[in-house]
């Protein structure tokens, strides 16, 4: 049985307004769009938040689509470095950096690369941040805040 491989592409976007949103599409292997993915996140977050929010996504929605191996192009090389173990993760990230790293281990082989996208990866990594761009039009969706991963974890230490 050969294993498809699953390219992910995040944007993130911040408006005027202070809301932020991301965007997500997923292409296999032959260049064929399985999904997309836009959505406005709470208020109060970074662009650099939503770029990590954005590979929560990414990671979590491609293990439903039932890939075994992913490969997530972040546009924000900085994020990705941070990810990578090459750069030192900020304070603020460390939450969302624990998630991605735990749900990079629920595949056979997962990476995350550094943008920006060159060459055919620009149209994918446009369409994300095309969707980024438009999800300021949706209703802010709680559900990206936390995983049910890290929820008990954030409870535990509010009571501490």
């Amino acid at each position: 049985m050969r294993l498809m491989t699953l390219h992910a592409y995040v944007g993130a976007a911040e408006h005027d307004g202070g809301r932020t949103r991301m965007g997500v599409v997923f292409a296999d292997a032959q260049g064929r769009t399985l999904r997309r993915i836009g959505r406005t996140l709470p208020g109060g977050t970074t662009t650099t938040l939503a770029v990590f929010r954005g590979i929560v996504c990414a990671l979590w929605n491609s293990r439903r689509l039932g890939a075994r191996r992913v490969v997530v192009h972040c546009p924000d090389p900085d994020v990705a470095a941070q990810i990578n173990g090459d750069q030192e993760v900020d304070e603020e990230f460390v939450g969302p950096y624990l998630e991605v790293r735990a749900l990079l281990h629920a595949y056979r082989a997962a990476r995350i690369e550094p943008g920006p996208a060159t060459g055919t990866e620009m149209v994918w990594q446009r369409m994300a941040q095309s969707l980024a761009d438009a999800a300021l039009d949706h209703d802010v969706d709680e559900s990206v805040e936390d995983l049910p991963l890290w929820s008990g974890l954030m409870e535990e230490r509010s009571t501490a």
